[in-house]
């Protein structure tokens, strides 16, 4: 395995509606060159600092997994609670809002291209908490020996993450 991108190396930008700011590992141009065949998609860290709206993104398909905290996202007016391991998915244009933060945190957010309905394009990347032996990607939760909180590591299918390390893996 080997990094592609590091939290700690990043400069932070604001979230698109100005309420937050992020950090953003892979940009949707930056995922072609990763893995042509697949929909392009973006990678970012959030920092949640205080209840907030969402930026609509239409034509995404977000992927939300808040790390350390369990959070409250209302989701079209339906309140969601969101564990530290469960991503929550929705889409760029429903109407999303952070409700709920006992404390500051960070998010890991997933951004997909919507599929336009062809059959036959190219398939989505995922998330999950749970390595199962295959990905393309794992983005480190922790910080443990040598491996630094919120590295983006590209994964050989030889590759075995160790236990101890919380990881995110994008398959």
């Amino acid at each position: 395995m080997h990094v592609i991108a590091s939290f700690d190396d990043l400069q932070p930008v604001p979230w698109a509606n100005g309420a937050g700011e992020t950090t953003e590992l892979v940009s949707l141009t930056d995922s072609q060159a990763l893995t042509p065949s697949l929909r392009r998609w973006r990678l970012s860290i959030a920092r949640l600092d205080r209840p907030a709206a969402f930026s609509p993104l239409p034509g995404l398909a977000r992927t939300f997994l808040p790390i350390g905290a369990e959070v409250g996202l209302e989701i079209d007016g339906q309140l969601h609670l969101v564990a530290h391991d469960e991503p929550q998915r929705f889409r760029g244009e429903q109407n999303v809002a952070l409700v709920e933060l006992g404390s500051p945190c960070f998010a890991l957010n997933l951004m997909v291209e919507i599929d336009d309905g062809a059959s036959t394009g190219p398939h989505a990347l995922e998330m999950s908490t749970r390595f199962t032996g295959s990905g393309l990607f794992a983005v480190t939760l922790d910080s443990g020996p040598g491996q630094p909180r919120f590295q983006l590591l590209e994964l050989e299918k030889s590759d075995v993450l160790p236990d101890h390390l919380g990881v995110a893996i994008l398959h």
